[in-house]
């Protein structure tokens, strides 16, 4: 007769796709997970007003110089309309600024202003070390590679998806 603990796990191998918790979803842990990557990056700014996007922006600039609006988009990873928007915003707020492309009349060129650099200058430190205080214990290397994958695996399933619509 099997104990109770070995008819749950054999329940589980029977019935790999049997219906689990939400909590349980690895979608479910990694929106938990971005939520607080969130909540420590406004405490690393300081509350400034500025959001997980906008210091993606800057920091993209920030390592790059500067960078056309479609290029933002591209590196960030985000859709080019929200990558505008917020580059709207962010000028409004003096963190950035924008001058013509000399290569391109049609484009303009985003580039951080002292007050951001200045800011990332200070909060940079502090994310770095956020960063190694929540791999406390894991691999970095395998990590990444293990996101990468995950990210790989989103893309290829959302082109499916899309290309079925």
């Amino acid at each position: 007769m099997a104990t109770p603990k070995k008819a749950t796990a054999a329940a589980k191998v029977a019935a790999p796709n049997a219906l689990r918790p939400m909590e349980d979803l690895i979608q479910v842990r990694l929106a938990r997970l971005c939520e607080l990557i969130n909540q420590l990056a406004r405490h690393s700014t300081g509350a400034r007003g500025l959001r997980n996007t906008d210091l993606r922006i800057m920091n993209l600039l920030y390592d790059s110089g500067m960078l056309s609006i479609n290029e933002l988009a591209r590196r960030a990873h985000v859709d080019k309309a929200w990558i505008s928007r917020s580059v709207m915003q962010l000028l409004a707020k003096r963190w950035v600024s924008k001058q013509p492309n000399p290569f391109d009349a049609r484009a303009q060129l985003i580039s951080l202003t002292p007050k951001s650099r200045e800011l990332l200058d200070k909060v940079r430190p502090q994310v770095l070390s956020n960063e190694k205080s929540l791999l406390t214990d894991i691999n970095e290397t395998k990590m990444k590679k293990l996101l990468d994958q995950l990210l790989s695996n989103a893309e290829q399933l959302l082109d499916i998806k899309n290309n079925k619509g």
